[in-house]
């Protein structure tokens, strides 16, 4: 098993065109109906403003799965800790060992779901778009 801190995955994955790829292969995959998708299962921890999500998925025929823990804690910014943060642990779908885990702090998360908006924007604009809006909504999340 190995184990990826978050310095040694933001080295490793980017914002670039290969993972914008990675991504739109995975949604074509649900698309086609070759993923397996569980419900969220979801925990509120009411009393420190917090909650747990734990999602999962697997493509089939792929060699592995990942199941991803995160916790938002909204109250942590106040703490001067951040309000998302989580792991990803990655198994064989072949033995069901755990291959890694991934203490990412989120960060895959943030570069999957910028890519997603990314894929939305390709596949849902005009082609002759020549401009963009971005809406910037506020929100609790402390991201570095």
């Amino acid at each position: 098993m190995q184990l990826f801190n978050r310095d040694v995955i933001s080295d490793a994955v980017h914002l670039d065109r290969a993972a914008l790829e990675a991504i739109e292969e995975g949604f074509k995959a649900l698309g086609r109906g070759d993923v397996v998708q569980p419900p969220i299962l979801s925990m509120a921890i009411e009393e420190s403003n917090g909650e747990v999500d734990v999602k999962t998925a697997h493509i089939r025929g792929f060699e592995r799965f990942a199941i991803k823990v995160s916790p938002g804690f909204f109250d942590n910014p106040k703490l001067g800790l951040p309000s998302l943060n989580g792991l990803m642990m990655v198994f064989s779908a072949k033995t069901g060992l755990v291959d890694a885990v991934l203490f990412d702090e989120g960060y895959l998360t943030a570069i999957r779901t910028a890519l997603a908006g990314a894929i939305a924007a390709k596949h849902l604009s005009r082609e002759n778009s020549r401009r963009v809006a971005v809406l910037a909504l506020a929100n609790r999340l402390n991201c570095r």
